[in-house]
């Protein structure tokens, strides 16, 4: 009896771990409106990789037992799953993996210049997305995707947008999911155990404005596009600056931080961010990490963010592209008459 005991409290510490790590790269994909769902992305914004922040800061300031570990990380897990009401979205691509080599190739099969040089430490990330549709849930919602969102933000019919980023070398890469119901997610790269996130995000932007002269409220609606509304509070855009072109887009760094509401203590957040004009759209890659870790991550963060590349291509080239960076197709989006 002892021993089956002992053998169930083990595959019962495994099983809550297991849970609190799918619902964190679930949690990118939790709506924040019936409209679009792009929380990671959670769509899971920071909420995902923040419910692991939470979790870990515990560990780290007040050293809890094993119990009281296991308990917290149980809490964050079942919570996560609630916000998430499915961890069917969730499109964690564990093995994902591109040579800096082969991403060079595609950017020059795209007509786009190759990528800087990367820095040690760091991989490459490239990811065509667009021309698909949101997934439809039992035919009462569609929680869109980052494809679905940057189509209806203004994408033409055979085109895409190709994504292209560093990250850490040791974080888990999370790419859209798609189903005969359609596709729901977006691109990031998560550190689960320590809360470190980029997510990529985007709002509809008309050609003749520009992301610079955009409000607080603007920026404040597309970088907490992955967090459930009632889940943040104090956004603050601490820094606004215009960055070089990206062949003739208008791009703009930005560093920024809000609160993330958990079921134990508020936990800033805090990070950079490169917003790139394309295609109907302002797409951003949102890199953050706890106001505990900010200042030793802040270089990383920096170094990923300003990376980030966002331009349209055509949709025949991409599928190449996508082929070869091992995703599936997704659904595409029809034409209304």
């Amino acid at each position: 009896c002892h021993c089956i005991s002992k053998n169930f409290l083990v595959i019962m510490r495994v099983t809550v771990l297991a849970l609190a790590l799918l619902a964190n790269g679930a949690a990118a994909f939790a709506p924040i409106s019936p409209t679009l769902g792009l929380r990671s992305v959670q769509p899971a914004r920071s909420a995902r990789a923040s419910g692991a922040t939470a979790v870990s800061m515990a560990a780290e300031d007040s050293r809890p037992t094993r119990r009281d570990a296991l308990s917290t990380t149980a809490t964050a897990a079942l919570a996560l799953f609630a916000q998430t009401k499915s961890a069917d979205a969730a499109g964690l691509a564990m093995g994902y993996g591109v040579s800096e080599k082969a991403v060079n190739e595609q950017l020059v099969a795209y007509g786009l210049p190759q990528m800087d040089k990367i820095p040690s430490g760091f991989r490459p990330l490239i990811m065509p997305v667009g021309g698909t549709v949101g997934a439809n849930i039992d035919g009462s919602k569609v929680i869109e995707s980052i494809g679905s969102a940057l189509t209806k933000g203004g994408l033409k019919r055979g085109e895409k947008v190709l994504l292209n980023f560093v990250y850490p070398s040791a974080w888990i890469i999370s790419v859209p999911t798609s189903t005969g119901n359609g596709e729901s997610g977006t691109v990031s790269a998560n550190n689960y155990g320590k809360g470190d996130s980029a997510v990529v995000s985007s709002l509809p932007l008309a050609a003749d404005d520009d992301i610079e002269s955009q409000d607080k409220t603007y920026f404040q609606d597309l970088m907490t596009q992955a967090v459930p509304k009632n889940l943040w509070q104090n956004f603050k855009l601490v820094k606004k600056t215009a960055a070089d072109e990206q062949g003739g887009q208008e791009v703009v760094d930005i560093e920024y931080r809000y609160d993330l509401i958990t079921s134990g203590p508020i936990v800033g957040r805090h990070g950079f961010a490169r917003l790139v004009h394309t295609g109907g759209n302002a797409v951003a890659l949102g890199v953050t990490t706890s106001d505990t870790r900010f200042k030793g991550q802040k270089d990383g963060l920096l170094t990923a963010s300003k990376s980030f590349r966002s331009n349209k291509v055509k949709a025949e080239f991409a599928a190449a592209g996508a082929k070869a960076s091992g995703k599936k197709p997704e659904p595409v989006a029809e034409e209304e008459e």
